[in-house]
């Protein structure tokens, strides 16, 4: 009996272990397909995990937390919910590659706002509400088999541990995005056979064999669903590919070749667009002798740069499947480029590259990326960046940048973003002159003497002897005396006030969202104008009622102390990652490092909350008291304990915040070691809360479960997306101190 009893408990924790897994791939291949999909920004990252943390809240706490205090749920349902896994995986993938298709959007165009927001809210419905209610049955499991539900939340984070290297380093380097989800249904599978698997027989032979053939049969078959499904979206595809920045697609129509990332159009072959930019930068300065290009040197900017009288050009491109691509389906002419003697190629971040490089190295830099729609992109926007611009140009370099604009009239979103980049570069170089051509806007900033004009662009042009389609001497003189050139410089001169975007306020992230909100609903623009007014003082309104609510009704405490770790943990979360890319760039392995630092701590902490709360039961030192009915709260020890986890939290905060002000670089063991901090401290808070609700609660891990996931969700959608551009990451650092000091009243 104690075998079978010992089988058991090692099955369930499996179970679990291959959810925790599951959920932390599935959830990596979600975001992925969102942003394949809608071209997501953070606001959809914020959603897309708002949305998944309220469904499971709703499985774990809604559904769970009540269906295990009526029945008496047997190892074999839980095994069932297991393996239904796999279906519900593949219907959820199948679905969001179809729903451009049932929208009717065309490839390459924005879906509507409204249809977006459905989607992403309503797309994690098919998975997560069963993941949340498996974690209760799992915990209720594992109550009864070890004597403590604990456990349940360790082997959930070990799982995820393995789950996020195995997603960064192995399945998105080498497998789509359906032979991913077949993999884990197969895992899942094959975890609830050996559930129901009594420990006996042949089964042990089996279930290896099982393996191998569901993973044969995952690879191929997830072959076969991917071309099949991206075939609903794509037409004329002739290359597609999963890089770890994206999706790759290229479509080929008489003799053209496009080129979409993660389903907006990059560039075209045949497009004029390059000769703007890499002209107007190189005509303005009188000797473009060294030239640092960061993007779109595959889109024609390189080939337009080496018609110029250069000696070098540094392209930097971050993603080398994007180089792979284009030398295979572009034509051999404009492949041929970087065969160049002038051009070297460096696969690195753009910004790290700046950052790194000798003084007074080139002559001109031309930023061709695209605008601060995400907190990644902004990073190229801010007053540091363009101070690091500015070091590693000669005394009398050139740095040019463009934005997409509006050829007429600019709107209220438009204009401050706009003004704000304008007024942020401004600060660094000081001449600026802005350029308008078609939906464009061109800035070229310089500390040199020599003017910017019209007249000498144009002599350069001809004196080069430089053979262009769009850009000619005409062209130019009318860019420089049109209507639009002189009121675009009295907008951009008007004196409104905006703020300077910086690395810790990235505020032009901010802009740019409240822009691509006005394109669906143009009404939003007001709404954003007065969120400009939300601080801290406003924002402790909130916590204040949670305290007195707490307070009041004591049974709500520990859970809302939870719901407060599960937000702050989320808010720190976001707050390293974003610290980490300003700091050392976009490099995916030490993004890939920082989540599983996140998971290693969780499971680190749980296990420590584990044994701490065994010590002092077997010391005598607490004795569980139901806080619903009573107004006291548990033992001193189990009371410290929980205040301990939110002094935790307010300390974190703290650390955080004064390390970002050091004048010195950062190591990136550092920002892992505070990723592993922030995990720790909310996974040992889930036994002690456990304890003080009453362990032998059946419903107690679902409810705890439910109010860390909504905690989450919180500070995924309001927080990590809103407050983090608006108040910029030392004031979100004091507002997650804020919030552990509320959890800490909450529990006095």
């Amino acid at each position: 009996m104690k075998d079978r009893l010992r089988f058991q408990m090692l099955g369930v924790g499996i179970a679990l272990a291959v959810l925790g897994f599951v959920s932390t791939v599935s959830q990596v291949m979600l975001m992925r397909e969102l942003v394949a999909t809608f071209y997501g920004n953070e606001l959809l990252y914020g959603l897309a995990l708002m949305a998944w943390l309220v469904w499971g809240a709703v499985g774990a706490w809604g559904i769970g937390s009540r269906l295990v205090r009526r029945t008496d749920l047997s190892l074999s349902v839980f095994a069932v919910g297991i393996g239904a896994i796999a279906p519900l995986f593949i219907a959820q993938m199948t679905v969001l590659r179809g729903i451009r298709t049932i929208l009717g959007t065309t490839p390459g165009a924005y879906v509507d706002f409204g249809n977006t927001v459905l989607t992403v809210l309503l797309i994690p419905a098919l998975f997560c509400p069963l993941a949340g209610l498996l974690f209760t049955l799992g915990a209720r499991l594992v109550l009864k088999c070890h004597g403590t539900a604990g456990h349940a939340y360790f082997f959930e984070s070990c799982g995820a541990v393995v789950g996020g290297l195995l997603v960064s380093f192995v399945f998105i380097p080498t497998l789509n995005a359906f032979q991913v989800i077949l993999c884990l249904g197969g895992l899942a599978l094959i975890s609830a056979l050996y559930l129901i698997w009594d420990g006996q027989g042949h089964a042990k032979f089996l279930l290896p064999l099982l393996a191998v053939a569901l993973g044969i049969a995952a690879l191929a078959g997830g072959t076969v669903l991917d071309r099949w499904t991206l075939g609903w979206q794509w037409r004329d595809v002739v290359s597609y590919t999963e890089s770890p920045y994206g999706r790759l697609t290229v479509q080929a129509r008489d003799g053209q070749r496009i080129f979409y990332t993660n389903g907006l159009l990059s560039f075209e072959t045949q497009s004029t667009f390059p000769e703007e930019v890499a002209h107007f930068p190189l005509l303005a300065h009188p000797h473009p002798h060294r030239v640092l290009l960061i993007g779109g040197g595959m889109a024609g900017n390189l080939r337009e740069i080496l018609k110029h009288p250069v000696h070098q050009v540094v392209y930097v491109e971050l993603d080398p499947q994007l180089i792979m691509m284009a030398q295979a389906h572009l034509p051999p002419s404009e492949a041929a480029v970087l065969e160049d003697a002038r051009v070297r190629l460096v696969l690195s971040d753009g910004r790290h590259y700046v950052a790194n490089v000798a003084e007074h190295s080139f002559d001109v830099i031309i930023l061709d990326l695209p605008p601060p729609t995400t907190g990644s992109l902004n990073r190229f926007y801010t007053r540091e960046f363009f101070a690091q611009v500015r070091r590693a140009l000669r005394p009398d370099g050139l740095f040019a940048l463009g934005l997409p604009s509006a050829e007429n009239y600019w709107s209220p979103e438009l204009t401050r973003r706009n003004l704000s980049i304008y007024e942020t570069l401004h600060r660094i170089f000081p001449t600026l002159l802005a350029l308008t051509s078609g939906d464009h806007l061109f800035f070229l900033a310089t500390s040199g003497s020599f003017p910017i004009d019209a007249a000498a662009m144009a002599a350069r042009l001809t004196a080069r002897a430089i053979q262009t389609r769009h850009v000619t001497p005409f062209y130019i003189e009318y860019i420089f005396s049109n209507d639009r050139f002189h009121a675009d410089r009295q907008r951009l001169a008007s004196g409104r006030a905006v703020r300077l975007n910086e690395d810790l306020v990235p505020i032009c992230y901010y802009y740019d969202l409240a822009l691509w909100l006005s394109r669906f609903y143009p009404a939003v623009g007001e709404l954003f104008e007065r969120a400009g007014l939300v601080n801290l003082v406003w924002l402790s309104c909130p916590w204040a009622l949670m305290v007195l609510l707490a307070r009041y009704q004591r049974r709500w405490a520990v859970p809302m102390a939870i719901a407060s770790v599960g937000l702050a943990h989320m808010m720190l979360q976001v707050v390293i990652l974003i610290a980490f890319q300003t700091e050392h760039g976009t490099v995916y392995s030490g993004v890939g490092m920082l989540v599983t630092a996140f998971m290693a701590g969780l499971a680190l902490g749980s296990a420590l909350g584990n044994r701490l709360t065994r010590c002092w039961e077997d010391r005598g030192a607490i004795q569980i008291s139901r806080l619903s009915s009573s107004r006291e709260m548990a033992s001193r020890p189990l009371r410290v304990g929980l205040m301990g986890i939110q002094v935790g939290v307010i300390g974190l905060s703290g650390l955080v915040f004064g390390l970002l002000w050091l004048p010195y670089e950062i190591p990136a063991v550092a920002f892992g070691m505070l990723a592993a901090a922030a995990g720790c401290i909310t996974g040992a808070a889930f036994p002690l809360a456990m304890l003080a609700l009453g362990e032998h609660t059946a419903g107690a891990a679902g409810w705890l479960y439910g109010a860390d996931l909504i905690g989450g969700a919180l500070g995924a959608g309001i927080g990590a997306t809103l407050l983090l551009p608006l108040l910029g990451i030392p004031q979100v650092c004091a507002f997650t101190a804020l919030v552990g000091i509320a959890g800490l009243l909450c529990l006095l």
